[in-house]
């Protein structure tokens, strides 16, 4: 019997899968409609169609759903993050549709995106592991950021995502209105001036070599 990690998957285990995240799917809907004191086990299993006990069978409590919830938001962040560091350039069209990519994740995880920046649980023990390999999924393409040194590289991509991500959550979590568009635009501009734009120091040497240049 093939159990290699290519082996298709067993029935019983597709179901496990598909229970659990039924689950989460649920959870997020019930907490970001009604919030996490007002929501239970017992509401988050009556509304999944399952027992209680079923519910503890996949999650020891409901910290450990917000948890799960939580994770599953940030490696969705991270695939997008490699995407990036997939572009082969940096053309304003090419980075407005990963953008675009970027908005419409965010507009279709509303519930889970509300569950996540509520703060419910602590997570300040894998917050920084994140982050960290969002830059490096950003900064994949060596090529691209050669002309930054790599703790310019660093600062700049840690600049990107968190800016990004404060400015997503408020507009798209907690309602500042924004023209969808224009937003995007925006973004793509900030985006690709940060990451075409010369390091400072380097810049500087570029303009003394100029302007040391016999004319």
């Amino acid at each position: 019997m093939d159990t290699g990690p290519d082996a298709p998957l067993s029935l019983r285990e597709r179901q496990k899968r598909q229970t659990r995240a039924h689950l989460l799917e649920t959870s997020a809907r019930l907490i970001g409609e009604h919030g996490y004191q007002e929501s239970t086990i017992e509401d988050i299993a009556k509304a999944a169609g399952m027992s209680r006990a079923t519910v503890y069978s996949y999650f020891p409590s409901k910290e450990a759903i917000v948890r799960a919830l939580v994770v599953a938001m940030w490696d969705a962040a991270e695939e997008l993050y490699m995407e990036f560091g997939r572009l082969t350039e940096w053309s304003r069209p090419t980075v407005r549709g990963w953008m675009e990519s970027v908005v419409e994740s965010w507009e279709n995880s509303g519930d889970r995106l509300r569950v996540g920046a509520a703060r419910l649980v602590e997570y300040d023990d894998f917050y920084l592991e994140y982050h960290r390999r969002y830059v490096d999924a950003l900064t994949a393409n060596e090529q691209l950021w050669q002309r930054f040194s790599a703790e310019e590289s660093e600062r700049r991509a840690l600049l990107l995502i968190s800016g990004l991500e404060l400015f997503l959550n408020t507009w798209l979590v907690r309602g500042w209105p924004h023209d969808r568009e224009a937003a995007i635009d925006t973004l793509t501009d900030v985006w690709r001036a940060t990451v075409i734009a010369e390091e400072p120091a380097v810049a500087g040497r570029t303009r003394a070599r100029r302007a040391a240049a016999p004319r």
